[in-house]
């Protein structure tokens, strides 16, 4: 077994404190004995975990483990390995923080995919901070994405799957799907293929959570007995609808016909029905 396979089992069957993995999992690649681009191929299996709906708590034990040891590895590892190391912790944030909320979990994302956007534009590696760029965007974006009509409520609930303590260091829901926004936007302009299909995907889910979230806020002043800008509304809708159909239609024409999960999702968007939190695409 692999120490540090082993050393993740240690933690999860209580043998070994969260901390002292930690601590162990640095001392690894400090030694030497365990490199960033093996880290990469770590971080794949604790993706794929994540994906599982019944494992993604596993998938975070073993991603903690793998964060430390990349903070630890030497000054001669490849700038552009562990740029990609970081990027896969911002992505298996995304992944677990969407099952439940925390802050805390949050921030450490957003250092990281920053790090690693910082050093793949020091590199001029286009490729590598669309995909940064990317996943900073579902990470802003995934966890804030409701269905329209329920919005309020599902948001409560996710809230409710964490202590109150965990909520702190969570962006509010507006600056958050703006901030994904700004991020896909970004990431747009340097992807091509299926990689632009996605992210096109991911900004028309954005534009339309933002227009699901006004119409939230709209109906709580109206329960409130307050005036809303109805005409202005109804037209910052219109446009944004348009500006999703146009986005969805991109995304079909760059998206695998194979991923139908990824279709069904852009056709959920475009007929207006909502795309819930889900596994974004690398």
């Amino acid at each position: 077994m692999h120490p540090l396979e082993q050393l993740a089992l240690d933690v999860a069957e209580g043998r070994t404190g969260p901390a002292d993995g930690e601590r162990a999992a640095a001392a690894l690649t400090a030694s030497g004995a365990l490199g960033a681009a093996e880290l990469v191929n770590w971080f794949r299996t604790a993706q794929w975990l994540a994906r599982q709906e019944d494992l993604w708590e596993r998938a975070l034990l073993l991603g903690r483990l793998l964060a430390a040891a990349t903070e630890a590895l030497p000054d001669t590892a490849a700038p552009g390995e562990v740029a990609r190391c970081r990027s896969a912790w911002t992505e298996l944030v995304h992944l677990c923080v969407i099952h439940r909320p925390d802050g805390e979990l949050f921030a450490s994302g957003v250092r990281a995919g920053r790090a690693a956007l910082d050093a793949a534009r020091a590199l001029g590696d286009d490729e590598l901070a669309g995909q940064v760029l990317y996943r900073l965007g579902t990470l802003h974006l995934d966890p804030f994405s409701r269905a329209g009509e329920l919005w309020a409520e599902e948001h409560r609930l996710w809230l409710s799957l964490g202590p109150r303590t965990a909520l702190a260091g969570l962006p509010a829901p507006r600056d958050a799907l703006r901030t994904a926004e700004r991020y896909l936007r970004e990431a747009a302009e340097l992807r091509a293929g299926p990689g632009l299909g996605y992210t096109c995907k991911a900004l028309a889910q954005a534009l339309q959570q933002q227009r699901f979230l006004t119409g939230a806020d709209a109906d709580a002043d109206a329960d409130a007995g307050q005036d809303s800008e109805a005409a202005g509304s109804e037209a910052a809708g219109s446009e944004a609808a348009d500006s999703v159909a146009a986005l969805c239609d991109r995304a079909l024409a760059l998206i695998p016909v194979e991923d139908v999960e990824a279709r069904a999702g852009v056709e959920a968007l475009r007929t207006g029905s909502g795309q819930g939190p889900a596994a974004a695409r690398p």
